[in-house]
């Protein structure tokens, strides 16, 4: 056979298959296919489960993909969706009241092609008439009351058994959850927490052998909440809110938390990456937490110390944040959507290897309150080396708002270019900053962009931003030439590098400041509780800050509390005096 019939015979193949293609798809009628009739429906109309029902299986038969939905917020899903006859879970939240109540779960394939079923769940125990204590050792037995010391039991059973009002009291040593936060995966030992669903009382620091009469000394007696490095969260507070009642948490340290792996777990309504917050979640809740340690927990997501979200308010006093890392945004503490109030607590040492080393604000849809008072925030970092990263100290970013009173801001680094390595402001947000030092903080190195700032960052790109500075003082910041960058901020009766601002906002003459010679070494004076970096008398800092009457007026036009910036952040009285900063002379 010579080379023209090797071809020719190719040709007439090709020509065969083409043809043979072309009747196939002439004869394939779109318009023939029909999907069938969607068709879903449930075994039954209602299902009736007792008060403190976890989770439940529910049949569906189904032809076509089918999900389904709830309004309840004590109802969720652990997988709300399948492509035909199967199961879906729903994760039940205990009913701590005395009345049953009821929920919908609506099945459907199309907006037409619906079925419902009712889920009543009874009322539970009436709370006791007088608030109880239960008492805590790590030698605790789970089938003991807990009503005494001689009786105690462990902490998980304390935690289910406690009603709102109720106290707990913990003994020394180091707990570790044992039972799966509801709706969980009772399979997985990693979804075991100690979960706060009643607005009870926590009170850690009592002796190991404690007895009738012992009094807690957290520092001589530790309590640590641990996760033994393999827990995704730690503590999970739950509880609604209910009048005047709120969680609250004392003299306790929450450690070894590793948020990890995938998926979800519903909590009040909204879904718990399990790979988000490793040591303290607080989701739709109220909590207080006094003289604590939030610290060593890690994430290998997002942030890797304390996740508050779905507008939770929480207040933290005489606490630390430290020493937490996160391999992406968040090491210390997220504020996502909800009201953080700080007052004499620091945030330190902690890591972020995205964004928001120590404290991170971020929800886009509703507004992230936080308000800052005699707050140290200092040696946190973001960003591995190559990556411009911002906001080591603080990154505000969409709808946040900051008011930052009496507080120390140093040492904090942006790995890479990244600006603000102090503060980073972002996405529509409002920053309030008065008697403030902000030092030290390294930011924007090797970024040659002329509205950078190595301290604070105003980024205006694409939403403008307000940042508002009284009587602070901004020097010794490094990685920039510029010490602040971006437009819309306002300086009052402060220090911004060498140059000092006075009350009218103008640059006063004649007049330097020299963060080398004119500050007092970062360290602990005072009764205050975090380090901090008081201005030496006789420079600019001392004679230019505002007047008591004209604090006075910035505090009430900003809505402050007057116990707090008519003192310093050592708690000295600031009456009579024009210093600017977080720190009166020694």
């Amino acid at each position: 056979m010579n080379i023209n019939s090797i071809q020719l015979g190719k040709i007439a193949f090709l020509l065969l298959f083409l043809q043979l293609f072309t009747t196939a798809c002439y004869k394939a009628d779109p318009e023939s296919f029909a999907p069938g009739t969607p068709e879903i429906s449930f075994p039954q109309a209602s299902i009736t489960v007792p008060s403190d029902m976890d989770t439940i299986e529910v049949p569906v038969t189904a032809n076509l993909p089918w999900r389904v939905k709830t309004d309840a917020d004590w109802i969720s899903f652990v997988k709300a969706n399948g492509s035909e006859t199967g199961t879906f879970k729903v994760a039940i939240a205990r009913n701590r009241t005395t009345a049953a109540r009821t929920a919908e779960i609506t099945g459907y394939i199309t907006a037409d092609e619906t079925v419902k079923m009712t889920i009543i769940q009874q009322g539970g125990e009436p709370a006791p008439d007088h608030t109880r204590h239960f008492y805590v050792k790590t030698s605790g037995d789970e089938n003991k009351d807990g009503l005494s010391w001689a009786n105690a039991t462990t902490l998980d059973a304390a935690l289910t058994n406690a009603a709102n009002g109720d106290f707990i009291h913990i003994a020394e040593g180091s707990y570790i959850p044992s039972r799966t936060i509801a709706g969980g995966n009772t399979g997985n030992a990693s979804d075991n927490t100690f979960e706060i669903a009643q607005n009870i009382h926590l009170v850690g620091g009592y002796p190991a052998n404690a007895t009738e009469g012992s009094v807690a000394d957290p520092a001589a007696n530790p309590v640590l909440l641990s996760g033994a490095d393999q827990k995704y969260h730690v503590v999970v507070v739950s509880a609604i809110p209910e009048g005047e009642h709120q969680v609250s948490m004392k003299g306790i340290t929450i450690t070894k938390g590793h948020a990890g792996s995938s998926g979800a777990v519903p909590v009040n309504g909204a879904n718990l990456a399990r790979n988000y917050g490793g040591g303290l979640v607080v989701i739709k809740s109220k909590l207080l937490l006094e003289n604590c340690r939030i610290a060593d927990n890690t994430s290998d997501q997002h942030i890797a110390g304390i996740y508050m979200l779905s507008q939770s308010e929480v207040t933290i006093r005489n606490s630390s944040i430290s020493d937490n890392k996160a391999n992406s945004n968040g090491g210390g503490i997220w504020n996502d959507g909800s009201k953080l109030y700080l007052f004499d607590s620091e945030i330190t040492g902690n890591i972020a290897n995205g964004v928001g080393g120590g404290l991170y604000s971020l929800n886009v849809g509703v507004v992230s309150y936080n308000y800052l008072y005699n707050v140290t925030i200092a040696g946190n970092q973001v960003g591995a080396p190559g990556f411009a990263r911002v906001g080591a100290g603080i990154y505000s970013r969409e709808r946040s708002q900051y008011k930052i009173v009496n507080s120390t801001i140093y040492g904090n680094k942006n790995v890479g270019t990244g600006f603000g390595a102090g503060i980073a402001v972002y996405g529509g947000s409002t920053v309030d900053i008065i008697n403030t030092t902000i030092s030290n903080n390294e930011g924007g190195v090797d970024n040659t962009a002329t509205n950078g700032g190595s301290g604070i960052f105003n980024n205006n790109s694409p939403t403008a931003n307000t940042v508002n500075i009284y009587n602070s003082v901004i020097s010794g910041n490094t990685g920039h030439a510029n010490e602040i960058g971006g437009a819309n901020i306002s300086l009052q009766s402060s220090i911004v590098g060498a140059s000092v601002y006075n009350y009218e906002k103008a640059v006063e003459p004649g007049q330097s400041f020299d963060p080398a010679t004119m500050f007092l070494p970062f360290a602990k004076y005072g009764t205050g509780y975090g380090k901090t970096l008081p201005v030496k008398a006789g420079s600019p800092a001392t004679t230019f800050g505002m007047t008591t009457l004209q604090l006075q007026v910035a505090g009430a036009n900003l809505s402050l509390d007057e116990n707090y910036y008519l003192k310093d952040q050592n708690h000295k009285s600031r009456t009579s005096t024009t210093v600017m900063g977080a720190a009166l002379p020694q």
